[in-house]
């Protein structure tokens, strides 16, 4: 069902894989420091404009750390984030493409590089043969699957590719061509959390990809981590207010003179 827009991806071809100078562990911290930066030519919303106006002179260091700094971003919630993608992964999927264009909108407003979405309004148009929208898209999709594989070239633990979203890897590789035959995750040997996809060209081969989420992971910990702090915050307030209404209950009322 998806052919047209996969083959457009092997285009990216066997150089789209070499070896690439970013190193997470290293580069990660300042990538996104001079996201937040407003001085700086890396600052997040100077990167998102041009993202959006489609700039062919945006590199694919400037769209890594785009997508670096958009982990910043309070919408950035890597866990929830997957089931309104598959939403409109699959009203595409059952032939809504009016219904899933607009969810995709929506979602892409405030998710503007979501690597599932992208594609699936690229679908959305070009099932609806509207093709300059369907194209625009599609490039905004091929500048986010280059940034990744600048980042690294996944073939190896120490080099994992950059993905945004806990399961980019998943859609990453259908875009390449190949298939999906498993999925698991681990760390590599610098501690960083990984999704590793077992991958292959005919069915018989098997390759392993990388793809380091380890900013993702530390979201979704925090986002714990806060949610039970503001659980315990409501709860030690309850418990102050009940305290409080006892006290008052057994204060008996000042006498009239």
């Amino acid at each position: 069902m998806r052919t047209i827009i996969t083959v457009l991806f092997l285009l990216l071809g066997t150089a789209a894989y070499e070896q690439a100078p970013f190193d997470y562990k290293r580069d990660f911290k300042p990538f996104l420091e001079q996201s937040q930066d407003k001085s700086s030519p890396l600052y997040y919303q100077k990167l998102l404009i041009r993202f959006l106006n489609n700039d062919s002179t945006l590199s694919n260091a400037e769209t890594l750390a785009l997508m670096i700094g958009y982990t910043e971003e309070p919408h950035y919630k890597p866990f929830e984030d997957m089931d309104a993608e598959k939403e409109v992964f699959d009203l595409n999927e059952e032939g809504n493409y009016d219904s899933a264009l607009v969810k995709a909108k929506i979602y892409l407003q405030k998710h503007p590089l979501s690597l599932r979405v992208l594609k699936e309004a690229s679908y959305c148009y070009h099932s609806q043969k509207k093709q300059d929208s369907a194209d625009y898209y599609m490039d905004l999709v091929d500048k986010v699957m280059n940034a990744m594989t600048y980042s690294g070239n996944g073939k190896k633990p120490e080099t994992p590719m950059f993905s945004l979203g806990l399961a980019d890897g998943e859609y990453f590789i259908p875009n390449i061509g190949m298939k999906v035959l498993g999925k698991d995750t681990d760390w590599n040997k610098d501690n960083l959390f990984m999704e590793i996809i077992d991958a292959s060209k005919s069915g018989d081969d098997h390759i392993n990809y990388y793809f380091v989420i380890q900013h993702a992971k530390e979201k979704i910990d925090d986002d714990k981590v806060n949610d039970s702090v503001e659980k315990k915050k409501k709860k030690d307030d309850r418990k102050k207010k009940d305290k409080k209404d006892k006290k008052d209950k057994a204060t008996p009322p000042p006498v009239q003179q």
